[in-house]
């Protein structure tokens, strides 16, 4: 992975570069299904259109998988995200880390690439904690990590004490059911915003 800049901006992609929640609504619904959000979670909150059911985590991952598969024709980018990634290269480095199975790597290095945004892309299922203490270790500037899931930004932050750390979510259906934040995080509600965030943690650093 080449190392042009001492500073580093480690971004999640569902619901940070890529749009997620909205293409898995649609896709649901191909499904017989619809989200009812009443929790921060989607197990429990997806239920059959024609019996009210709950669908089980087993066909939701089936979804999932489906909505991986298809991901160049469903998931189109966050609003912003690339002219401002563009932007922010000029201050550090950029990865993308994915908490997806491998196997899509493919399709979503073609979709990213198409999108203008052909920075160096993670996908694992590891621990996002672990994955960005590795990356520290190289790079030994500023250190920004974005996500839209709470836990993986406890993960990073204890792993990694000297990154700062950005909450950003494009939907804003699962926003009023977020857990609180850890304390230092810095929330922005869309890329406008994320972008003076990052660049000023990165010039802080």
């Amino acid at each position: 992975m080449p190392v042009t800049r001492d500073a580093l901006l480690v971004l999640d992609v569902d619901e940070v570069v890529l749009h997620f929640i909205a293409p898995f609504e649609r896709l649901l619904e191909e499904f017989g299904a619809r989200l009812h959000v009443e929790s921060f979670k989607l197990t429990g909150n997806v239920r059959s259109i024609s019996t009210g059911a709950a669908i089980s985590g087993s066909e939701l991952d089936q979804v999932t998988v489906r909505l991986y598969e298809e991901q160049e024709a469903r998931q189109p980018p966050v609003e912003g995200v690339a002219a401002a990634l563009v932007r922010l290269a000029e201050q550090a480095d950029i990865v993308f880390l994915t908490a997806m199975t491998p196997a899509y790597y493919p399709q979503r290095r073609r979709l990213l690439d198409a999108a203008g945004m052909p920075f160096p892309m993670i996908a694992t299922e590891r621990s996002k904690g672990g994955v960005v203490a590795e990356l520290a270790e190289i790079w030994k500037g500023p250190i920004v990590f974005a996500d839209d899931l709470p836990p993986n930004l406890v993960s990073v932050g204890r792993s990694v004490p000297r990154a700062d750390l950005v909450h950003l979510m494009a939907n804003e259906v699962f926003r009023p059911h977020l857990p609180p934040l850890p304390e230092g995080v810095h929330a922005a509600k869309d890329w406008a915003e994320a972008e003076g965030i990052i660049a000023r943690l990165l010039a802080d650093g």
